[in-house]
């Protein structure tokens, strides 16, 4: 099923609070009068230069039974010509019934019936939350880069320990640089897991360990495994939370809600772990229009209503660092940013500038500047929330002994874009014919060929 709404709101936010560490700056509740209001506006694809038979193959490719798409937004010239929201398909809960019917197989889907994989996935619309994943990575840094512009940070080229008064004393002192952090570059283990150090992600405090972390020796300029000495790990993120925390006296929400979320009319809710610390390296759920909204922000460069909300400065050097990760000629990692100079499907590739905010599970933000495009991508997803109303990340699905202590945990979970699931780093196919994943760099270069002028 699939329904396609397009309404819009503005969530104001007020907080007040001081800050401590880099500068005395308060922060001041904002007057509501003077919080902007923005609508959307819509336009038909070819009076924005596209061709809507074109974007109707795109849109059967992104909206595939297979691919658990949940929303799809394309803005060109600031303005909406395409916005679609699909529920789970047929295809996919039958997989997924395949999949869980192992009776040694128990995570999120034991147990579940059709009914309930229709009642959790199966009807989602505009208002329908999503979530960012690491596309949070470039929420964060923006709120870095705007607490270097109120004055409560220095620069990125301070040192993290600075504002990290657990490493004073140690070797991480006047050793690492906020910039460092920002690249991914900090030069410290990573804790073990996939996607970044995932372990991270299960545990009741996830601050902790992404502090008390010591060098990996084995890191270097010349070692093939840590090209360009960057390792990309969740841990230096939730690093970068902290030091906003204890440069403003506000945690990455509260600062977000001031500076950024409410003057854009962003409605955030950030998850944070079981000691109520913020994971600044993922985890905020929003609608698709909001996500889209964050986008709009930086293609306008920072301006949101005639107000400066990021200066170009920022923009500029957060995407300028252009580190060349060890996957990809042409994929480069920035201040928590990936640019690219190509982007390529199975047959060819199309050069062209772009940038984006990506997420596990394609919960990705794509910004192609010279053609004034932003597209907005985001898997099926579900929040459980049992421990309380909030979203505080506990327990480990993954060792879960009995299907009833799906009970005992808040956990969230998007589904795979292709025809299989990834169940505690395993992989099960919903069929053994072939797997089929989506491509995102195939959607947007397809949605840049439909560009007529």
């Amino acid at each position: 099923m699939e329904k396609c709404f397009r309404i819009f709101f503005l969530l104001p936010f007020l907080l007040g609070g001081c800050g401590n560490g880099g500068s005395s700056n308060d922060i001041v509740a904002p007057n509501i009068q003077d919080v902007p209001t923005f609508s959307w506006s819509f336009s038909l694809p070819e009076e924005e230069g596209m061709d809507p038979d074109k974007l109707e193959e795109v849109l059967q490719y992104v909206f595939d039974d297979d691919f658990n798409t949940q929303g799809l937004m394309v803005v060109r010239n600031g303005k909406i010509v395409v916005e679609k929201y699909q529920g789970i398909s047929d295809s996919t809960i039958s997989g997924l019934l395949s999949v869980f019917s192992d009776e040694n197989l128990l995570s999120w889907g034991t147990g579940l019936s059709y009914d309930d994989f229709q009642n959790i996935f199966g009807d989602k619309d505009k208002d329908s939350l999503a979530t960012s994943w690491s596309s949070a990575k470039s929420i964060t840094s923006s709120l870095i880069g705007i607490a270097i512009e109120q004055g409560f940070i220095d620069s990125v080229d301070e040192y993290a320990s600075s504002y990290l008064p657990d490493w004073i004393g140690t070797d991480k002192e006047n050793s690492i640089t906020i910039k460092n952090i920002l690249e991914m570059r900090s030069s410290l283990k990573c804790p073990p897991g996939g996607n970044g150090g995932s372990s991270i992600y299960f545990q009741e405090d996830q601050l902790t360990p992404s502090k008390d972390r010591d060098f990996n020796p084995d890191i270097s300029e010349a070692n093939p495994p840590y090209f360009n000495n960057w390792v990309y790990c969740n841990a230096d993120t939730m690093l970068l939370g902290e030091i906003l925390q204890n440069a403003t006296g506000k945690s990455v929400q509260e600062f977000g809600d001031y500076y950024l979320f409410s003057k854009v009319g962003m409605s955030v809710d950030w998850w944070k772990d079981g000691q109520g610390n913020y994971l600044a390296y993922c985890c905020i759920d929003m609608t698709t229009r909001d996500f889209a909204r964050f986008g709009l922000l930086w293609r306008n460069e920072g301006f949101w209503d005639g107000e400066k909300i990021i200066s170009s400065e920022w923009i500029t050097e957060s995407l300028s660092s252009g580190i060349n990760i060890d996957w990809s000629d042409t994929t480069f990692y920035n201040y928590q940013w990936y640019t690219h100079n190509k982007f390529t499907d199975d047959d060819d590739s199309i050069e062209v500038y772009g940038f984006g905010a990506k997420g596990y599970n394609t919960n990705n933000i794509w910004i192609i500047p010279s053609y004034d495009l932003i597209i907005v991508r985001n898997s099926l997803y579900h929040r459980h929330i049992k421990v309380g109303t909030e979203a505080v990340r506990t327990g480990n699905i993954n060792d879960w002994v009995d299907e009833n202590d799906r009970d005992k945990a808040n956990y969230h979970l998007t589904l795979y874009p292709g025809n299989l699931a990834l169940i505690g780093g395993q992989v099960y196919l919903f069929d053994n014919s072939n797997v089929h994943l989506f491509n995102s760099e195939a959607m947007v270069k397809a949605l840049i060929e439909s560009i007529t002028n």
